[in-house]
């Protein structure tokens, strides 16, 4: 028996051509609220502390982060706390996992964990005020 090579490299071609489409579906929804679960920080020069005291000061504090649009890999929303809200916007790396999003004064980048939750560590350094922190976020209601 023979096998036939155009036959075959046609159903190998719509394997594929599934799989991508497969593939192209998986682009996590991160549209909703997360709330913050657990925040360690580190900050020095922060608007939030006495000129007098520029620190260090170790940090903890609870955070609403509001994906409240998603095209793709790209998204907007607003992250916010009992004393201050910014606008920010991310994306989606390819890997499906890694997320990187920019906000007024600095940048987060983390992980989206298997079992749901946001891994993201914030940096800023703005001359005399620099911080660095990491918090894992849980969606609400899903």
């Amino acid at each position: 028996m023979r096998v036939r090579p155009l036959p075959l490299a046609a159903a190998l071609i719509v394997v594929l051509l599934a799989a991508v489409a497969v593939q192209a579906q998986a682009v996590p929804d991160l549209v909703g609220v997360w709330k913050s679960v657990a925040h360690e920080g580190i900050t020095t020069g922060s608007r939030h502390f006495p000129k007098n005291d520029p620190g260090p000061h170790f940090v903890s504090s609870q955070f609403v982060l509001h994906i409240e649009r998603q095209e793709g890999r790209r998204f907007v929303g607003v992250k916010s706390s009992q004393h201050h809200k910014e606008t920010v916007m991310g994306v989606i790396a390819y890997d499906d996992s890694t997320i990187h999003i920019l906000e007024e004064e600095g940048s987060f980048t983390g992980k989206l964990l298997p079992d749901g939750s946001l891994e993201l560590v914030y940096s800023h350094d703005a001359g005399p005020s620099k911080g660095i922190g990491i918090a894992r976020y849980v969606r609400e209601g899903k």
